[in-house]
C-alpha cells in the first residue's frame, strides 16, 4: 500500500480530516505546526548568521597581516626541533625592519637547507610578531561552510527534540485516558454479552 507523501505528511501534522481525533490530538497538531513554521522561519535566520560571524572572523583575523623578509641570525638547531608526527620542524632567529625603522626578531621556523645570512619571506601580524599565513578565499569558504551546516545541524536537532518530546508525552497521554475511558466501560461492555 503506497500512501502519498503528502497524505502522510498531512496524517503526521493532524490535517488529515480524522473523525477519531480527540482535543489532545489537535492540540497536538497545532503545537507540531507551529514548531514546523518557526524551524522554517530560524533555520535561515541561524545559518546565515553563523556563516557571517565565521567570514568575519576568519577577515579580522588576516586583517594587518603582511609579508616582510627576515634574515637568519642564527643557524638553525636540532635541539630546537619540535617533533610532530616524527617529522623535526627546526627553528632559528630571524630578524626583521618594519617600514617605521624599527627591528624586530623572533624565533622562526626554517627548512632544513637555511643557514646565518639566509633571507626568508615570513607573515606577521599587525603587531609585527610571526603569524602563519593568512587564510586564501577557498580556505574561508571552506571553514564558512563547515560552520554554515554545523549551525543548520544544531537548530534542526533543537524542533526534532521537541517534537519527539511532544509525541511521547501525547502518546502517554493518550494511554492514560484510553486506560480511564476502558476502565469505565468494559464492566457494562462485559456484562451486555
Amino acid at each position: 500500500m503506497n500512501t502519498p507523501i503528502s497524505a502522510r505528511l498531512a496524517r503526521f501534522l493532524g490535517l488529515d480530516h480524522n473523525p477519531l481525533r480527540r482535543t489532545a490530538d489537535h492540540v497536538e497538531s497545532m503545537i507540531l505546526i507551529t514548531l514546523l513554521v518557526l524551524f522554517t522561519a530560524i533555520i535561515p535566520v541561524g545559518t546565515y548568521f553563523a556563516t557571517r560571524t565565521a567570514y568575519v572572523t576568519a577577515q579580522s583575523e588576516n586583517a594587518g597581516k603582511h609579508r616582510v623578509t627576515a634574515t637568519l641570525y642564527e643557524q638553525p638547531s636540532s635541539s630546537q626541533a619540535s617533533r610532530l608526527g616524527g617529522t623535526a620542524e627546526l627553528r632559528a632567529g630571524a630578524r626583521w625592519q618594519t617600514p617605521d625603522g624599527r627591528v624586530h626578531q623572533a624565533v622562526i621556523p626554517v627548512r632544513g637547507t637555511a643557514t646565518v645570512g639566509t633571507t626568508v619571506n615570513i607573515w606577521v601580524d599587525a603587531h609585527n610578531e610571526p603569524s602563519r599565513e593568512p587564510a586564501g578565499a577557498v580556505e574561508i569558504i571552506m571553514a564558512t561552510a563547515i560552520v554554515a551546516l554545523a549551525a543548520l545541524s544544531g537548530l534542526a536537532a533543537v524542533p526534532a527534540m521537541l517534537v519527539g518530546l511532544l509525541r511521547r508525552t501525547m502518546r502517554r497521554l493518550n494511554r492514560r485516558r484510553w486506560e480511564e475511558a476502558w476502565t469505565s466501560v468494559e464492566p457494562r461492555w462485559a456484562r451486555r454479552y
